[in-house]
């Protein structure tokens, strides 16, 4: 994997608020225009697989979050009022290359209305077609993937780096946190947030609930079944729980 300055080209990005780009196609940073207001939505975006969100340095004093994921990697939308109208919402997927010509943004699509339920792709397949053909999926330290969602006069900007999956264990494993308990039950606290979906936890894979506690018993999860100890809450792996045979990925087979 090359190693350029991506830290200090995505901080560059922050102060210049290239996100403010509302039309499609390529444009350079200079033409991107002045960013529209951040403001927090009434809906948050999980990520399914681990929420691995760290922060990124530019070696200065600004600084963006990044989550770090492959093209495996999916999410979905939690909101915590049934007022909140998600067919008003939208979502944009952004690239943004660095490269000798200066910093361009392609805006690859906009997905109108949003659903609960419903796993979304972080990169888009299209994209990720494109890229790997071309052989620059993974120059990752030249190019940010980035999802905008708009609701009303909200937005929210998330950016992605994109590893391959075989480098997962580089960046899945969460060591720096802890765990907290209330009456409700557990949780674990990261990076300032509560970790939802999938975390492998030194070494063990855990699954927290949408309200960050975290899940026990037996768990559906994108159609499998998966079986999560009642005491540690920890996913069993290559057992047999109540008849039925769990393999080393944690899916029991109950066909």
């Amino acid at each position: 994997m090359r190693r350029k300055h991506w830290f200090s080209r995505i901080g560059s990005l922050a102060l210049a608020g290239l996100l403010g780009l509302g039309c499609p196609g390529m444009a350079l940073a200079s033409d991107a225009g002045s960013a529209a207001g951040t403001q927090d939505l009434p809906f948050e975006m999980v990520l399914d697989l681990n929420t691995r969100q760290q922060p990124v340095y530019d070696g200065f004093s600004q600084y963006v979050d990044a989550f770090r994921v492959s093209e495996e990697d999916t999410f979905h939308i939690s909101v915590d009022s049934s007022d909140v109208d998600l067919t008003q919402a939208s979502m944009d997927y952004l690239v943004i290359t660095y490269d000798e010509e200066g910093t361009q943004i392609s805006q690859e699509c906009t997905v109108y209305g949003l659903e609960t339920g419903t796993n979304y792709p972080v990169i888009r397949p299209e994209t990720i077609s494109r890229e790997k053909a071309a052989g620059t999926l993974y120059n990752t330290l030249d190019r940010c993937y980035t999802i905008r969602f708009n609701y009303g006069e909200g937005q929210e900007s998330f950016y992605f780096q994109v590893l391959p999956e075989t480098e997962a264990s580089q960046y899945k494993n969460l060591i720096l946190g802890k765990w907290e308990k209330d009456s409700v039950g557990s949780r674990y606290l990261y990076n300032g947030q509560y970790l939802k979906s999938w975390a492998l936890i030194n070494g063990q894979w855990y699954f927290f609930g949408d309200d960050g506690y975290l899940l026990r018993n037996w768990q559906q999860y994108k159609g499998d079944w998966y079986y999560l100890d009642r005491s540690s809450g920890r996913m069993m792996t290559n057992c047999t729980i109540d008849g039925y045979e769990i393999g080393e990925d944690g899916i029991a087979d109950r066909e």
